[in-house]
Parts: C-alpha cells; sequence; structure tokens
C-alpha cells in the first residue's frame, strides 16, 4: 500500500512539472510591462505544487526499505533546490553585472 501511495505522489510530482513546461508555451497575454507574466506565474504555480508533493514524498521516505526507492525519492527536491538555486544565481548576476 505505501509502494502505491509513493508511486501515485511521484506521478503526481511529474505531471506538476510537465505542466510548469506546458504553461510556458502559452502565448503571451496583457500590454506593455505585464506582457508575458502569465507564462511566469503559471510556471511558478505548478513549481510550487511540484515542490510540496515533492516535501510530502520526501516525508514518507523514512519507512521505505528499497534503496533506489528511497533515492528515487530525493529527486523532486533535489530539482527543487536546482531550480531555487539557478533562479537565485541569475538574480546575483544580473545585480552584479554593470549594465
Amino acid at each position: 500500500m505505501r509502494h502505491r501511495l509513493i508511486w501515485i505522489l511521484l506521478a503526481l510530482w511529474a505531471v506538476a512539472v510537465a505542466m510548469s513546461v506546458v504553461a510556458m508555451q502559452e502565448p503571451p497575454m496583457g500590454d506593455g510591462f505585464t506582457r508575458g507574466l502569465n507564462r511566469i506565474t503559471g510556471f511558478l504555480q505548478f513549481q510550487a505544487l511540484a515542490l510540496l508533493i515533492g516535501i510530502g514524498i520526501l516525508a514518507l521516505r523514512g519507512r521505505v526499505e528499497n534503496v533506489w526507492l528511497r533515492r528515487l525519492m530525493l529527486v523532486p527536491v533535489l530539482l527543487a533546490l536546482a531550480l531555487l538555486l539557478g533562479i537565485a544565481t541569475v538574480f546575483l548576476y544580473v545585480s552584479m553585472v554593470p549594465p
């Protein structure tokens, strides 16, 4: 029963990540400064959902005996941390480069 729940959560996480990629393919809406913000907010909303699912998967990690499944359960949180690190790196780079 526990393994089925883990696989369901991993599938939901994969769907949330895929939907964030689909959200970036939407045509930009709005005028002027706000043009295209719908794509960014859609991406970030689905990534936030994927992070919440990933935290739920991480909470169940201690109850699994399979080593490979325990390692697989780290992937959602590690990818979310990589995304946050990438965004922070871009902000830091933009703030340090002279105009």
